[in-house]
């Protein structure tokens, strides 16, 4: 928040952010470029037994094991269809995120969240370090990802995970 003269503060003015835009079920969503390795059509992936709901499991990233974040799920907590899968650098390595359609680069305006994102109910707000718009819906630029579990990670670390059937 800034302030004009005679203390009254006025909402901080909102910034360009180049970022991959696409949705996560009835959200439109977005991640900063900066941490976007690639898209690509989702990837078999195999489930995980004893991991939070909006983990789908491993998938082979690059010849390497990488989890899979169903962005949707994560978000809102409901089931929606999958069209991409979004490979973004993660703290511990590269994470699949599973999006619905995937609109594009765009230079995306956002604010600080304070006031707006007390409106998305459901959504962890933990995860959002903006609000913009696309159109006149509300857009989410999110955090980087570090919503895997530590025991998702070990399980794509190296030793054969335990799968679900």
């Amino acid at each position: 928040m800034g302030g004009l003269p005679g203390g009254v503060l006025t909402p901080a003015p909102a910034a360009g952010v180049a970022a991959l835009v696409f949705r996560a079920g009835p959200l439109y969503c977005a991640l900063p470029l900066g941490e976007v390795i690639e898209t690509m059509r989702p990837l078999h992936t195999r489930p995980l037994a004893g991991t939070p709901s909006y983990v789908r499991g491993l998938t082979i990233l690059r010849g390497a094991p990488a989890p899979v974040i169903d962005m949707t799920r994560l978000l809102t907590g409901a089931e929606a269809p999958v069209d991409r899968y979004v490979a973004v650098r993660a703290g511990r390595g590269p994470v699949a995120c599973a999006t619905g359609p995937v609109l594009g680069v765009r230079d995306v305006e956002v604010a600080p969240p304070e006031g707006p994102a007390a409106l998305f109910t459901g959504v962890s707000k933990a995860l959002i370090a903006a609000v913009g718009t696309v159109g006149t819906e509300p857009l989410l630029l999110l955090h980087s990802i570090a919503a895997v579990p530590d025991e998702v990670w070990e399980a794509a670390g190296g030793t054969p995970p335990e799968v679900a059937s």
